[in-house]
């Protein structure tokens, strides 16, 4: 049953803090240029480009003991130095203050609550030790198996790349816990209609930066849901202009700083009101009016 849920999932890179996977290889000594375009060589032989990453990685693990400590612990202590973008986390419990603040008797009545979530196409535990893991109702990214002896990463066990982010927009629509979606992911396929599914696509807000973000812009934007394009305030607008030039996107692109007043802020925050006011209405239509008696 449909339940009066706004989703606002968000990419991770470059839309709620630096590029993950370069910070891990500057804190190990390893240059990120040469890093990157030894991974460019693989994706142009046909890798995956999570797949390119993450076995370059393993070979620093296994083969060259360079990263000889990159636990599971030791990826979540990484993800806690790393610099957030500016207002995060606080712009989190702040936009559930303005659903909980704003026409509070509306909204209350209707049961509008927020849901947060990040897909992405990094590693799950460096995002799972930032300060935004707590506000978190789902995250979901590439992960290793590791060695239960030494604790090491051993072998790729997930990837997320493109139209595979649109995998866990559908685990959500249908309201499939991270740990469902994980260990039974042929759940995602279950037939449910629309009437059925917990979260509307319609009541999505997809916010994102670049060229891995398509697929999910396009699957929301087209079922009426809303689609914010970012770019960090250190790059250029080409990636997120070129979004919006091809209608991937709804809104932006706008500077990824998220502190009050902010343009990325204001805008975030009237597309949670305006899905907010979209649920009440809806809600309202539903009321049937008691019969006449004269």
């Amino acid at each position: 049953m449909t339940e009066p849920v706004i989703a606002i999932i968000f990419d991770f890179d470059n839309t709620l803090g630096p590029d993950t996977i370069s910070f891990l290889l500057t804190e190990y000594g390893i240059r990120p240029d040469d890093f990157w375009a030894e991974i460019g060589k693989d994706v142009r032989n046909g890798y995956d480009p999570p797949q390119a990453y993450m076995k370059r990685i393993l070979r620093y693990v296994q083969e060259e003991g360079v990263m000889r400590d990159l636990t599971e612990e030791r990826l979540r202590e990484l993800g806690s130095k790393l610099l957030l973008y500016p207002g995060l986390p606080s712009a989190f419990a702040e936009a559930k203050k303005t659903i909980s603040s704003t026409r509070v008797a509306e909204f209350r009545n209707a049961g509008v609550r927020l849901g947060f979530y990040i897909i992405s196409g990094r590693l799950e535990e460096m995002i799972r030790g930032t300060a935004l893991a707590e506000h978190m109702d789902g995250i979901f990214g590439c992960t290793f198996d590791y060695d239960p002896r030494t604790h090491l990463p051993v072998a790729i066990k997930s990837t997320i790349s493109f139209t595979e982010k649109t995998r866990y927009v559908f685990a959500i629509n249908k309201g499939l816990s991270e740990g469902v979606a994980r260990t039974e992911p042929y759940r995602v396929n279950d037939g449910i209609s629309d009437k059925d599914r917990p979260i509307p696509l319609k009541n999505m807000i997809y916010v994102g930066d670049g060229p891995s973000d398509i697929p999910c812009f396009s699957l929301i934007r087209k079922n009426g849901g809303v689609g914010i394009g970012v770019c960090p305030a250190t790059e250029t607008f080409k990636k997120g202009y070129e979004l919006a030039q091809g209608w991937r996107t709804t809104v932006g692109p706008y500077t990824a700083d998220y502190r009050k007043g902010a343009d990325m802020r204001k805008m975030l925050q009237q597309a949670i009101l305006d899905k907010g006011l979209e649920i009440v209405m809806k809600r309202r239509e539903r009321v049937v009016p008691a019969p006449s008696h004269s």
